[in-house]
């Protein structure tokens, strides 16, 4: 058994990452074949919900994380790790996960793609905020950071693209999505 988590080393080549995002990004695209343009549009008439969800997301979790720190004290490394994890969106799984409990996916996608974009300003100074609250972790915070071109990029790709295609083809060619969906969907 590993006694210290920091010996630990995960080699995940470029390649690999490339499937994991062609896989959320397929995973998207399955969820975006349910969605109409009206879905957001019914959000942004009532964007209450949506305030709501970004604010508890943002705040709720990384509050909720800390306090767990606190009680079970993991190593600074382990800490922080579950800080950037309570600090960054969701992520299109949510959506999927929403379509597959029949939740609101339009909500869940208009959470994913607000908390997305606004996650290149809020995760570094949520992060910043929430990890410096624990001393340990504060020690190890000033080694990180973020490329926002590269999560723009990455982002676009994985969510933005597939979301788009997949309402387009809802809306220009509903029978061939709803068969599409099918496939798709588990």
């Amino acid at each position: 058994m590993v006694e210290n988590v920091d010996s630990i080393q995960i080699n995940f080549d470029v390649n690999s990452l490339w499937l994991v995002n062609i896989t959320l990004a397929i995973i998207m695209f399955g969820v975006a074949l349910d969605i109409t343009v009206s879905d957001f549009k019914a959000l942004f008439n009532k964007p209450k919900k949506v305030f709501v969800g970004i604010l508890l997301q943002f705040f709720l979790v990384p509050a909720i994380t800390l306090l767990l720190v606190y009680v079970i004290q993991p190593q600074a490394s382990l800490a922080l790790g579950l800080m950037i994890v309570a600090a960054c969106p969701g992520g299109n799984v949510s959506n999927f996960m929403t379509k597959i409990a029949k939740g609101n996916t339009a909500l869940s996608v208009s959470l994913t793609a607000f908390a997305t974009a606004m996650a290149l300003f809020i995760t570094p100074i949520n992060l910043a905020i929430w990890a410096n609250l624990y001393e340990p972790t504060a020690q190890i915070l000033k080694k990180i950071s973020l490329d926002p071109l590269e999560v723009t990029k990455i982002v676009l790709l994985i969510l933005g693209i597939p979301l788009l295609i997949g309402m387009y083809i809802r809306h220009k060619y509903p029978n061939f999505a709803v068969k599409l969906s099918k496939i798709i969907k588990p």
